[in-house]
């Protein structure tokens, strides 16, 4: 078969045809040479998919164009195929679109994006049951030469490389069904475009998802979509000599890259800016970023126009939660402090021993206006000595377990213990928050990876005994926001999304006075540096308020823990966490100061 192809006048190409031969044998690879890198890629058979039954390819396809061929074990990709190479500037331009809609096996991974919907039945537990699936997709290369009792080398050929952060949005074209929980995951992988394809219809038609009989836009179990597909750092703009990122474009029956709709959907924009502004539209040449500014214009515009007025739409920030529950992040979250230890510095041995005062206690913050109670059974003010974990264990639990007989509120678990943090999420907790972002205990971020939950990341130095020794740093801002990535990465690298991530600078913890204020007063540039992670500050009651007003009493620190948390909030509506000793108080603050920043 010849690679096809149509010419449409002015429109962008980044992908030249390659020189390529093949041999008739069915096992020798297709050869294509990459006129741009001087390398070879080659396709190899593709051979048994194992991560869903082959049985499910041809239901997914009745009602769709069928591919050229259907791989198994006795064919290969022995056809021309087009290689993704490096695209030239604007005056390189081609106005050439592929439309081949052959499946077939890369040597070298390509960078994709795909976006990710439910709506139906658990939907955070639908998007990471689709994700376990694609990432384990795999293929066996086949041993020319084995021995006896050897293996067949087992390769991945697609890998999860990150994600954006959650969205739940209004449902679009057909409105009267339930909101969308949304993202947008970036990959590598070696399946070519329409085997990708496939393999995601497999997946979708796996979780129950009906191929056939569903209604266009209604409701859904999964949404797998690609976006863009082969995007690499192709060309310099003229003007600003940066590298700019093209897509490849493919046109068919089955398949349109970059997906036809994108320039359209905010719930798809927005997750795609989380991972990458400035991925070009090769139609349209214009980047992701300026999609999304041109979107947001219209809207703005249909709004002072009052079109669509009488249709709610919305898209917001959410955190997952256990059991199909969220955190919306709309509106500044307060979490109350409640701590089960006898040496806590603000309200340490109040609730010592006393399951139904601290029951109480949470839920008065409840009532109060907290979105969130964190549970600690372990001090680390400065100075505090460690516990061990059973007895950490005995403070925690019968408290966690009896807040969740009569509440379904939020509740953290603060501990640096991975042992305790999967107890503490088996009795009903849903976030772990560790004040050493995963590093004093090796075993965390696979436990809480494990657990599927959201985690907090705090900055610190040392241990509580050994931190305020620990406050050399040659610019806190930069230093503190490089740290948190850094624990970032490793939470991802251990399979912890960052849509299930929240960073916090440490207030408090292996800083001195200037250095807390300094990392507050510069909070914006801080979660600029840490890619808009959600945050959480911890400033309430702490020794600096005191040290500034002379309030040795920390239940006396409260205005000043106002200010402090105003400035953590900065002066824009982001995805914030305020942890608080005094919920009512706090949370009268935080509903001002939003709509403050809501305000026109």
């Amino acid at each position: 078969m010849i690679l096809s192809k149509m010419r449409r006048p002015h429109l962008i190409s980044r992908l030249p045809i390659a020189s390529a031969f093949f041999s008739k044998t069915p096992f020798l690879t297709d050869l294509v040479q990459d006129s741009f890198r001087n390398t070879t890629l080659v396709s190899v058979p593709f051979v048994n998919f194992t991560s869903i039954q082959n049985s499910l390819v041809d239901d997914a396809h009745k009602n769709q164009s069928p591919p050229n061929r259907l791989f198994s074990p006795t064919n290969s990709c022995s056809e021309k195929i087009f290689n993704i190479a490096n695209g030239g500037s604007q005056d390189e331009s081609s106005d050439e679109i592929y439309t081949t809609d052959t499946e077939c096996l890369f040597q070298k991974y390509q960078r994709a994006y795909i976006a990710v919907g439910s709506n139906e039945g658990d939907r955070f537990g639908n998007i990471m049951s689709a994700l376990r699936i694609l990432g384990n997709v795999k293929h066996e290369e086949e041993n020319n030469n084995p021995t006896d009792g050897e293996a067949l080398e087992i390769e991945p050929v697609v890998k999860i490389v990150k994600t954006s952060f959650l969205y739940e949005s209004s449902p679009m074209y057909v409105t009267d069904q339930a909101s969308f929980f949304n993202g947008v995951v970036e990959i590598e992988t070696r399946l070519s475009p329409h085997l990708l394809l496939t393999k995601l219809k497999e997946i979708e038609l796996s979780l129950g998802r009906d191929l056939n009989n569903g209604i266009r836009n209604g409701p859904r179990k999964i949404d797998l979509d690609i976006l863009f597909y082969g995007v690499r750092n192709n060309s310099k703009d003229s003007n600003r000599n940066i590298k700019r990122k093209f897509s490849m474009q493919v046109k068919t029956s089955r398949l349109s890259i970059p997906h036809e709709r994108i320039g359209e959907r905010d719930f798809v924009l927005s997750p795609l800016c989380d991972l990458d502004q400035d991925i070009v539209h090769p139609i349209t040449n214009t980047s992701v970023g300026k999609m999304m500014s041109l979107l947001r214009e219209q809207q703005i515009e249909n709004v002072n126009k009052k079109e669509n007025a009488d249709k709610e739409s919305f898209l917001e920030r959410i955190l997952p939660l256990p059991r199909g529950r969220l955190l919306k992040f709309n509106e500044t979250i307060v979490m109350g402090v409640l701590n089960v230890t006898p040496d806590s510095f603000s309200d340490g041995g109040h609730h010592k021993g006393s399951v139904d005062s601290a029951t109480a206690v949470a839920l008065k913050m409840i009532e109060d206006g907290a979105g969130i109670i964190d549970i600690g059974g372990e001090s680390t003010r400065p100075g505090a000595k460690e516990v061990a974990i059973e007895e950490e264990l005995q403070r925690t639990l019968p408290v966690i377990r009896s807040i969740r007989q009569v509440s379904d509120v939020p509740i953290s678990i603060d501990t640096r213990h991975a042992l305790v943090a999967k107890a503490a999420v088996q009795a009903g907790a849903d976030i772990v928050n560790d004040v050493s972002g995963g590093r004093f205990d090796l075993q965390m971020l696979p436990t809480v990876s494990q657990l599927q939950v959201p985690i907090v990341l705090m900055h610190s130095r040392g241990t509580p005994e050994t931190m305020q020794s620990m406050v050399d740093y040659d610019d806190i801002v930069i230093d503190i926001a490089s740290s948190l990535m850094e624990c970032s990465l490793a939470a991802e690298n251990a399979g912890i999304s960052r849509w299930l991530q929240i960073l916090d600078p440490g207030i408090g913890f292996a800083k001195n006075i200037d250095q807390n204020l300094s990392l507050l007063k510069h909070s914006p540039k801080l979660r600029s540096l840490t890619t808009n992670i959600p945050f959480l500050f911890g400033a309430s009651r702490k020794g600096f308020i005191g040290k500034i007003s002379g309030e040795t009493r920390p239940e006396e620190r409260d205005f000043g823990t106002v200010t402090a948390c105003v400035f953590g909030v900065g002066w824009k509506q982001v995805p914030t966490v305020v942890r608080v000793h005094n919920v009512k108080g706090l949370k009268q603050a935080m509903m001002v100061m939003d709509s403050i920043l809501k305000a026109a």
